[in-house]
């Protein structure tokens, strides 16, 4: 009886002593995780994302060091480096929007939506604009985001971030980018926003290429627009006859661009597009266009476009 209970009394103090490791090594993780925290770029829906999204060493270096410190355009937050509007009043759309010196004919400013497809061949997507600056609309995602970022940068071009609002999307290995919800708690909202902004630097703003409630909502676009208005970054939508973004940029002082149409077909009429109109064509199309650009228009980015 006697050594039923010496076994069992140190079945007891055996099982608590694992139980305290366990907590403390949980517990050590948990710091370690907590102070690691701002290595990841964080996806809109919160999941983890693969290794190649971790930020690079030299991305960890103080932000005072940096250019972009010194300008103040960026903050570090818990979702990562959010773009603001630094103490001069500069605004990173102002700072990043790309140089057009077109002196003669007739401008075309064009936004291409890149695919993930396109998004993996980071080389190619300025392929046959001969030296013509447009605007790039990527997707946030995209495994070889910081590629793409460096060729639109080092082609003179400007970029808008695609925000997905119509179904999930898939990004590999059991993980999903799922869209903007309409009428979602304001929390929600500006989360899924703020993380959209933190997965890369020197974007424009964000760019709605698809139809969506999103953008019928007074309620989201109220919140979205206060948000990319105090944050010096912009909205791009292609829809043209929707009102709403509009007039919420208007009463926010958002900075708003819109599509006078869009390019879907090799029998689109560029005869109805005025000097100076916004044309939204996915890069697939983009071979398509340049075969049909009359002699005297020459392709610009859109950020001149801008309502302000």
């Amino acid at each position: 009886m006697k050594n039923k209970k010496l076994i069992l009394a140190w079945a007891i103090f055996l099982g608590a002593a694992a139980a305290f490791v366990v907590g403390v090594e949980i517990y050590g993780n948990f710091k370690k995780e907590r102070s690691s925290g701002y290595r990841y770029r964080i996806p809109i829906d919160g999941d983890i994302l693969p290794e190649q999204f971790m930020e690079k060493k030299e991305d960890l270096i103080p932000e005072k060091k940096t250019e972009d410190c010194r300008k103040d355009f960026y903050e570090r937050t818990k979702y990562g480096y959010l773009p603001k509007i630094s103490r001069s009043g500069a605004r990173v759309f102002d700072e990043y929007s790309a140089c057009s010196e077109i002196t003669s004919g007739k401008k075309l400013r064009l936004a291409v939506v890149l695919s993930e497809n396109d998004a993996a061949n980071p080389a190619n997507i300025d392929a046959g604009l001969n030296g013509q600056k447009v605007t790039f609309i990527v997707p946030h995602h995209c495994d070889r985001l910081d590629e793409v970022v460096k060729t639109v940068q080092k082609g003179g071009h400007e970029f808008f971030l695609k925000i997905p609002v119509q179904f999930p999307v898939s990004i590999g290995q059991n993980r999903t980018i799922t869209p903007f919800l309409v009428n979602a708690e304001a929390g929600d909202t500006l989360s899924k926003l703020f993380r959209l902004l933190a997965s890369t630097k020197y974007a424009l703003g964000i760019a709605n290429v698809s139809p969506t409630l999103l953008t019928k909502s007074a309620k989201d676009m109220a919140i979205i627009a206060e948000a990319l208005a105090e944050r010096g970054v912009a909205f791009f939508d292609f829809e043209d006859s929707n009102n709403l973004p509009k007039e919420v940029a208007e009463k926010t002082g958002l900075i708003f661009i819109s599509a006078a149409a869009v390019f879907e077909s090799d029998d689109f009429d560029l005869s109805k597009l005025q000097d100076g109109s916004v044309l939204m064509i996915r890069r697939e199309h983009l071979p398509n266009l340049i075969k049909i650009l009359p002699a005297d228009w020459t392709l610009a980015p859109i950020s001149a476009a801008a309502k302000r």
